[in-house]
């Protein structure tokens, strides 16, 4: 059944047999990649469904146990405004946000429950930032089996909704290092699963097909754990063996968030092995990986296609976000624009030329990030009361938000606020009412004190807007 497979230490090259549990190098503590019998020639096979048109370059299954839920050829958008602002030859934008569950794992998950499902398991269990235990609980959902989801606190709104509306069950823990322990019908996937890293292949494979057999100059993969990286290089080497393709070299750039970028200071180093961090200061909580298991692989990846490594900041990828749903009509997660702040700014330092050819993944769908989403819809619209009550905010009241307004002309102190209700807005309340709203809305967030000053003999306590304050206001 899977005498065919065999697992390969991406670093000290150490081999073993296929254990769908198996995750790792016992010798050198790398990760492990999927390694099949050796094919001559490759072309998809356009009646099956999702990633399943790639089975010769994947590991071997039986069709009875090929479960998809339209995973894979998506569309590979032709970029206008943000190819002009760059000012490149061309740019395509490899759309994932339109997966089944939202994001390019979707890819991982049917083969990974497929497997699963091959190989007798009742259970799946994961420990996912995110995106991972969404996806997978859809598809254990449309696999007939149980999946549980260990989880950190923290989690994307959005992600938690879809594991629980899948049926998966949730569990909170504070570290992936607490392990419950599994039966032998169980199957445990991880974000640097070999067999869930093996269908990220499938990307790269479309996009050739999608580019009438041809590559582009740069590809540019967001990292978290550093195996879209890997599976893509991978994915090229085998392109260029099956296809006899001579001449073409495709640069892969990886791209991190700056609060927590081990691979790419590792580059930019010249280090060989990416040293782990200890306090990681991102946001992005799907990168937020500070012990990347295939990123000294990845590492190797990008240096051998003569690529790069890049760390942006969170306002770039919100710029980058932006950019992308305004100008492109793609919807983007955090992480997944990372590909778009990375290309802007190696344009800006001149290390991709004007007339390249270049593809940005786009990995996961804004809708999964619910307070992110709230967050740019406050700043980029005049609908921040609605906006804060129908997604569980504070309900405000003429009389909080006569007080915002206020403070949105510039700091006050607590008798100037009351006395600017009574005269401007026709709200007659107590001056300590005035207070206990002023406390309320400094325990939500939208006002802070600033200090205190002498006014006419007295010590008065001043107020103003924080930027949740300003953003609805």
């Amino acid at each position: 059944m899977t005498n065919n497979i065999l697992l390969k230490c991406t670093g000290c090259g150490a081999g073993y047999n296929f254990d769908i549990n198996r995750k790792l190098c016992s010798k050198c503590g790398n990760g492990l990649t999927i390694e099949i019998k050796q094919i001559n020639d490759f072309e998809p096979q356009q009646d099956a469904t999702g990633i399943w048109k790639y089975t010769a370059i994947l590991p071997s299954l039986d069709g009875e146990f090929r479960i998809s839920l339209g995973e894979g050829n998506t569309t590979l958008h032709v970029s206008k405004k943000i190819k002009d602002e760059t000012r490149i030859s061309r740019l395509w934008l490899k759309d994932e946000t339109v997966e089944p569950t939202g994001s390019y794992l979707d890819r991982s998950s049917a083969l990974f429950a497929s497997m699963a499902l091959q190989l007798r398991c009742r259970n799946l269990v994961t420990y996912s930032t995110g995106n991972l235990g969404a996806s997978l609980s859809a598809y254990s959902s449309k696999a007939g089996l149980m999946m549980k989801v260990c989880i950190k606190p923290g989690i994307d709104l959005g992600k938690l909704y879809q594991m629980i509306a899948y049926g998966a069950e949730v569990r909170v823990v504070q570290s992936f290092k607490e392990k419950p322990g599994e039966t032998g019908d169980t199957a445990v996937a991880t974000e640097y699963d070999p067999l869930i890293n093996e269908a990220k292949k499938t990307i790269m494979w479309e996009i050739f097909y999608q580019l009438n057999r041809t590559l582009p100059d740069y590809i540019i993969l967001p990292m978290g754990e550093g195996g879209l990286v890997y599976s893509t290089f991978k994915a090229l080497n085998e392109l260029k063996k099956l296809n006899r393709l001579t001449g073409c070299k495709t640069k892969i750039i990886g791209v991190q968030p700056d609060g927590c970028a081990p691979i790419v200071e590792a580059f930019q180093k010249g280090l060989d092995i990416v040293e782990p961090l200890n306090s990681p200061r991102t946001k992005i909580f799907d990168l937020n990986v500070t012990k990347p298991r295939f990123g000294n692989a990845a590492l190797k990846a990008i240096r051998e296609t003569g690529g790069s490594a890049i760390a942006i900041s969170e306002s770039e990828v919100l710029d980058a976000m932006n950019m992308l749903a305004e100008g492109e009509g793609v919807l983007a997660e955090p992480a997944a624009s990372l590909t778009i702040a990375g290309l802007i700014k190696l344009r800006n330092m001149e290390e991709i030329k004007e007339g390249s050819n270049v593809v940005c993944v786009i990995t996961g769908s804004g809708l999964k990030d619910s307070r992110l989403m709230r967050e740019i819809a406050l700043r980029r619209s005049n609908l921040g009361t609605l906006i804060e009550e129908l997604s569980g905010g504070m309900l405000l009241g003429d009389t909080k938000a006569a007080i915002l307004k206020s403070l949105s002309e510039k700091e006050k102190y607590g008798y100037q606020i009351w006395k600017e209700l009574r005269e401007k807005h026709s709200i007659n309340v107590k001056i300590p009412t005035v207070y206990q709203h002023l406390s309320k809305l400094t325990k939500e967030g939208y006002v802070e004190k600033i200090g205190s000053k002498m006014v006419l003999g007295r010590k008065r306590e001043f107020y103003t807007l924080t930027d949740k304050g300003r953003a609805i206001t």
